[in-house]
C-alpha cells in the first residue's frame, strides 16, 4: 500500500480545499466563426477559386462560411473531454447528496458546479442540482457451484435534475474561478414563477429533465482468485422522459421546449474486470468531514481507474417515440409570462402533465400513412399553446427503432478503446411541412481511442471517428414516396498527434473524391483539398552516413485537429448506382484495386468478362501468358502471393460488389430498397468509404455536392490555424441540398440536447 499512498499524498495538491476537483470537464477551445486564418493555403485557394470560375459544373474546393452543426460541437465537446488541460479548464464544484439550498428545500441529489465554453468562446456557468428517488428489489434466485449467484432484481426510479446555463462575459477560466466558488448564488430553475422567468439574462437557459424508469435485470458473475469478476447480464426497461426547457434568445423572445422520449431498452453483456480496491483499503486522509470524504471518494476512483483492465461487450435493441414542442414567448409580456409560469408551476406537476400528454403519442404507430398521427400532434400542440397563448412554432414526432453492439478495452494507464455498430431507423413527421414524413435509415460506425491516461491528469492522445450512412425518402400528404437520397457524413479528431496522422484525416476524403463521376477510368485530383498545405510536412533531413539503419522523416506534433466530411448523392444519383450496367461496376470496382493491383490490372484489365449470372470471369490461359507466368506454378520462393492468386481474388470480389448493388434493384417496395442500400453501404469486406470510392465513380458530378469542415489549434510555431469550410462540385444549384438541410434540421432538433443548449 506504500504506493498507493504515495499517490493519495501527490493527489491532494490537484484538489483545492475549496472542492475544486479535476475530473474531467469538457473544456475547449473551439472557435466556430468560418473565418480563414490558414495564411498559407492563400495560394492554393486562389487556384482553386480560379479553376471554379472556369468550370461551373465541376469545381473544385471553394471555402465558404457554413456554419457547423450542432452534432459537430457534440463531437468536439467529446473529443476534449478527459483531455489534458489546465486545473482552471477542469476546475469544478461537487457537494454531496443531502445538500440543500434555501430556495429549492427537498432536492436531495446534490450540486455540481462547472464551467464551459460556448462557440464564441465565451465561458458559461452551469448549476447542477439532481433529485433522485428510488426503489428496488433484488434477491439471489440461484447459487452455481464454483461459479456464482444468479441474481434478478426489479427496480424503478424518479431522477431529475434542475439545470441553469449563464452565459458569462469572460473567457478566462482561471479570472472566472471566484464565480465558481460562490455558493450563495447558485441558481436553480425551481421555484417556476413568473418573476422569475421575466428576469431570465440574455443567452441564459433554464432545464428540467426527468427520466421515470423502471425494469428488470438478471446477471450471474464469478470471482477468479479474488482479482477478476467476470459477469452475464442482461435487461428489459422502460424509461419515460419528460423534459422542459426555456430559453432567453434576446429581449423579445424566450423560446419554451416540452420533450417526451418514450424508449424500451432490451440488452445482453458479458464483461471481464480486475476487482476494485475499497476507499478504505486505499489509506487516504483521515477524517469524516466533507472534504475528507470527497477527496477520499475521488483518489479512489482515479486509483482504481489506473490499475483496472476491463473488457466488455454488449448488445442493445431500442424501440421509442419522441415528440416534440415548441413556442416562442414575448417576455415583456405579463400576461404571458404569467400563464407560463402556470402552466410550469409546481415541482412536478408539469412533468404529471407531460406523461398525461404522451399517453394519446403512445397510440400511433410508425407504420401509419403519412397523414396519420397529424391529428395527435396537432391537438397537443393546440392543448399547450392554448394555455401559453400562442402558437407553436414547431410540432413534431420522430418513431425510430434500432440496435447496436458495443466493445470495450481498457488496459490501465496505457490505453482505452471503445467501438460500436449501430443501425437505426427514424420516421421524423411535423405539423410544420403539412404533416409530411422524413425516413431515414441509418448506420453508424464509432472509434475512439485514448492513449497514455494519467489519474488525476487526463488523456495524454486521443483519436475518435464517427461514419454515418444515412438513406432517406420523404413522403408528403398524398404523393407517393420519393425515390432515396444517400448522404455520408463522417467526423475525425484528434488530441496530439502527427503531422502525418493529420494530414490522413483529409486524405481519407480525398481517396473518395478523386474518383467522382471517372466511370472506372482512373481519377480526378481538382476536387481534392491540399492536405500538406493545410499541414506541412517538415523537411527532409540530409542523410547521416555515419549512422546505421533507415533514415525516418521528421514529425511535429499538433494540439488539436477536427474535420467534418460530408457527401451526399442525389436521387438521380442513386439510381445510377442501383440499375448501374455489371460491367460499368466492374470497372469501377477495377479502378479502385488499382491502388495496389495496378501492375497486374493494368495488363489484364480486357480479359475480364461477365456472364448472364452476373460473375466475373476470364480466360486463365490469356491471363498467364499476359501476365508471364505459368497456370500450373503457382509457387513463389519470395514468399509473395502468386499473381494468378491476385486476379482469381480479384475477379471474386468485383462478384461480390456486383451482387451487392444488385441486390439493392432487387428488392420490392422503396422502404425495403432503403433499407438494404444502407446496410451494403456500410458492411462486408468494403463499406463506407471504400464502398464509396467504387459507387461515385457511377454518377454524374451534377448529381453529388461535398463539404468538408477543418479546425485545428496546432500550437506549432509559424504555422497558422485554420477554421474553415471546403465545398465541392456544383451543389448549391441542386434541390437535394434542401431536403438533406431538412433531415439535418430534424435530426438535430430531436437530439438529445448537449451541456449548452436546449
Amino acid at each position: 500500500m506504500t504506493i498507493l499512498n504515495q499517490l493519495s499524498k501527490l493527489s491532494l495538491t490537484a484538489v483545492s480545499l475549496l472542492l475544486l476537483s479535476v475530473s474531467g470537464t469538457k473544456a475547449a477551445d473551439i472557435s466556430f466563426d468560418g473565418m480563414d486564418r490558414g495564411a498559407g493555403l492563400a495560394a492554393a485557394m486562389q487556384e482553386m477559386r480560379d479553376r471554379a470560375r472556369a468550370d461551373s459544373d465541376n469545381r473544385g474546393p471553394v471555402p465558404s462560411t457554413t456554419t457547423p452543426s450542432n452534432e459537430l460541437t457534440n463531437f468536439w465537446d467529446h473529443l476534449k473531454d478527459g483531455g489534458l488541460d489546465s486545473l482552471c479548464k477542469n476546475a469544478q464544484i461537487k457537494l454531496n447528496k443531502n445538500f440543500t439550498l434555501a430556495d429549492v428545500v427537498g432536492l436531495d441529489g446534490g450540486l455540481k458546479r462547472y464551467l464551459k465554453p460556448l462557440p464564441s468562446k465565451r465561458l458559461a456557468l452551469l448549476d447542477e442540482i439532481k433529485l433522485k428517488l428510488s426503489a428496488s428489489f433484488g434477491t439471489e434466485v440461484l447459487n452455481v457451484p464454483n461459479v456464482g449467484a444468479l441474481n434478478v432484481s426489479i427496480g424503478a426510479s424518479l431522477e431529475g435534475k434542475s439545470v441553469v446555463v449563464r452565459p458569462l462575459e469572460s473567457n478566462k477560466y482561471c479570472k472566472e474561478l471566484d464565480t465558481l466558488i460562490k455558493l450563495y448564488e447558485v441558481k436553480t430553475v425551481l421555484p417556476m414563477n413568473a418573476k422569475r422567468i421575466a428576469n431570465m439574462e440574455k443567452g441564459e437557459i433554464w432545464k428540467l429533465p426527468v427520466v421515470v424508469h423502471y425494469g428488470i435485470s438478471a446477471g450471474i458473475g464469478a470471482n477468479i482468485s479474488e482479482v477478476v469478476n467476470i459477469s452475464i447480464g442482461a435487461g428489459y426497461a422502460k424509461e419515460k422522459r419528460p423534459s422542459i426547457s426555456l430559453y432567453k434568445i434576446d429581449e423579445n423572445n424566450l423560446r419554451l421546449r416540452l420533450r417526451i422520449d418514450h424508449i424500451t431498452v432490451k440488452s445482453v453483456g458479458a464483461s471481464a474486470n480486475t476487482v476494485e480496491i475499497p476507499t478504505g483499503d486505499i489509506g487516504l486522509i483521515s477524517g469524516e468531514n466533507l472534504i475528507a470524504k470527497l477527496v477520499n471518494k475521488e483518489v479512489a476512483k482515479e486509483i482504481n481507474k489506473m490499475i483496472a483492465f476491463k473488457l466488455a461487450y454488449s448488445h442493445v435493441r431500442t424501440t421509442g417515440q419522441k415528440l416534440l414542442l415548441e413556442f416562442y414567448i414575448d417576455p415583456k409580456n405579463p400576461e404571458q409570462v404569467e400563464k407560463l409560469s402556470e402552466l410550469l408551476r409546481g415541482n412536478f406537476d408539469n412533468i404529471r402533465k407531460l406523461i398525461k400528454m404522451g399517453l394519446k403519442f403512445d397510440n400511433f404507430s410508425e407504420e401509419a400513412s403519412g397523414q396519420s398521427g397529424v391529428g395527435e400532434i396537432n391537438e397537443l400542440a393546440l392543448q399547450t399553446g392554448a394555455a401559453i397563448d400562442a402558437e407553436s412554432s414547431f410540432a413534431g414526432s420522430d418513431h425510430y427503432n434500432g440496435h447496436s453492439d458495443n466493445f470495450n478495452i481498457n488496459v490501465p494507464v496505457i490505453h482505452n478503446h471503445q467501438n460500436s455498430w449501430a443501425s437505426s431507423y427514424h420516421r421524423y413527421q411535423s405539423l410544420n411541412n403539412d404533416g409530411g414524413t422524413i425516413h431515414v435509415q441509418q448506420r453508424t460506425r464509432v472509434s475512439n481511442g485514448d492513449t497514455i491516461n494519467i489519474p488525476f491528469v487526463g488523456t495524454v492522445i486521443k483519436y475518435n471517428s464517427q461514419k454515418h450512412i444515412y438513406v432517406v425518402n420523404k413522403e408528403a400528404a398524398g404523393v407517393a414516396v420519393t425515390r432515396p437520397v444517400l448522404l455520408y457524413q463522417r467526423y475525425d479528431g484528434f488530441l496530439r498527434q502527427g503531422d502525418a496522422t493529420a494530414r490522413h484525416m483529409i486524405d481519407n476524403a480525398n481517396d473518395v473524391l478523386k474518383y467522382a463521376g471517372m466511370q472506372g477510368n482512373g481519377v480526378d485530383m481538382s476536387n481534392t483539398l491540399p492536405s500538406s498545405s493545410i499541414f506541412p510536412p517538415l523537411p527532409p533531413q540530409e542523410n547521416d552516413y555515419n549512422s546505421d539503419g533507415p533514415q525516418s522523416d521528421p514529425v511535429k506534433t499538433y494540439r488539436t485537429a477536427v474535420m467534418s466530411f460530408k457527401l451526399v448523392f442525389a436521387e438521380k444519383a442513386v439510381q445510377d448506382i442501383i440499375f448501374a450496367p455489371a460491367r460499368l461496376i466492374m470497372k469501377s470496382f477495377m479502378n479502385v484495386m488499382r491502388e495496389t493491383e495496378s501492375a497486374i490490372i493494368d495488363k489484364i484489365m480486357d480479359l475480364f468478362t461477365i456472364n448472364e449470372k452476373g460473375k466475373v470471369k476470364y480466360d486463365q490461359n490469356a491471363v498467364s501468358k499476359r501476365l508471364g507466368v505459368s497456370a500450373f506454378d503457382n509457387d513463389n520462393n519470395d514468399g509473395q502471393t502468386s499473381p494468378l492468386d491476385i486476379v482469381r481474388n480479384l475477379a471474386y470480389a468485383a462478384t461480390k460488389f456486383i451482387a451487392k448493388i444488385t441486390s439493392v434493384r432487387n428488392e420490392s417496395g422503396w422502404k425495403g430498397q432503403s433499407d438494404r442500400l444502407a446496410k451494403v453501404a456500410s458492411s462486408g469486406g468494403m463499406k463506407y468509404e471504400d464502398f464509396l470510392k467504387v459507387v461515385i465513380q457511377m454518377v454524374d458530378v451534377k448529381n453529388i455536392s461535398s463539404e468538408i469542415y477543418i479546425h485545428t489549434d496546432k500550437r506549432v510555431k509559424d504555422e497558422a490555424d485554420v477554421t474553415q469550410t471546403y465545398t465541392m462540385f456544383n451543389n448549391r444549384d441542386n434541390g437535394f441540398d434542401n431536403t438533406i438541410a431538412e433531415v439535418n434540421q430534424m435530426r438535430e432538433r430531436f437530439a438529445d440536447p448537449s451541456d449548452l443548449t436546449d
